[in-house]
């Protein structure tokens, strides 16, 4: 299905709006310009949205739904380097660079994603130098994350780096957050674990009562003490 105008979401009504680049648009012209551009498409789990190598052709926006960035090695494994949630960005550094994409980006659930073509975004920002300046922050944050995604590589244990994947991906659910939608194959493709080490230690928490396995589920039950073994 390719992306159209009727698929994209209202953006004054998204319950994501607060953590969108659009909730960064400091007026309603630039808001408004930004809501007329976006076309928009819907992706089953397991698509992918765009390639590792690909040419960019623009900026993409989740709207709903999660996606994650990985990079792919000569043998076929996987690194996720980034999971995105409603309103986080994608595909703009390379777009900005004029560089191709460095990672593939694939819908891990069913998800609505955003997109405005490299040229009409150019001019947006042209036109309206205060998002430009918003781009700017979005993209040093994602530097941040970067940065310390590769020190937790270097330096952290199997255990703490698994710790604070799941730290970093709970949802709040009631008194106990769960992990939710993804598979043993993402966790250890996040913390940069095999499956094997990655099945391991989720036995091992799950002995020792810092989480719960629900069906398709994992229910953090001692998120004090899971803390604790990711700062390590």
């Amino acid at each position: 299905m390719p992306f159209s105008k009727k698929e994209a979401p209202h953006c004054d009504w998204c319950p994501a709006k607060s953590n969108c680049f659009f909730d960064l648009l400091e007026d309603k012209q630039s808001r408004k310009h930004w809501k007329d551009m976006r076309i928009a498409n819907r992706f089953k789990a397991g698509e992918v949205i765009f390639y590792e190598g690909e040419k960019p052709q623009g900026l993409y926006v989740v709207c709903s739904g999660k996606a994650k960035i990985y990079k792919s090695s000569r043998t076929g494994q996987q690194l996720v380097t980034r999971i995105e949630k409603p309103g986080d960005l994608l595909g703009h550094r390379s777009m900005l660079s004029g560089e191709n994409y460095s990672g593939s980006a694939e819908a891990m659930q069913e998800s609505i994603v955003s997109m405005i073509d490299a040229e009409t975004f150019k001019q947006f920002l042209r036109k309206h130098p205060n998002a430009a300046l918003a781009l700017l922050r979005e993209v040093c944050k994602d530097v941040r994350r970067g940065e310390d995604k590769a020190r937790d590589i270097a330096f952290k244990p199997a255990r703490s780096r698994l710790g604070s994947v799941l730290l970093n991906v709970m949802q709040p659910n009631g008194k106990a957050p769960v992990v939710a939608g993804l598979k043993r194959k993402d966790l250890a493709e996040m913390a940069g674990l095999t499956i094997e080490t990655t099945v391991r230690l989720l036995k091992d928490f799950e002995s020792r009562g810092f989480i719960q396995r629900r069906e398709k589920d994992i229910v953090v039950r001692e998120e004090a003490k899971l803390r604790a073994i990711a700062e390590r």
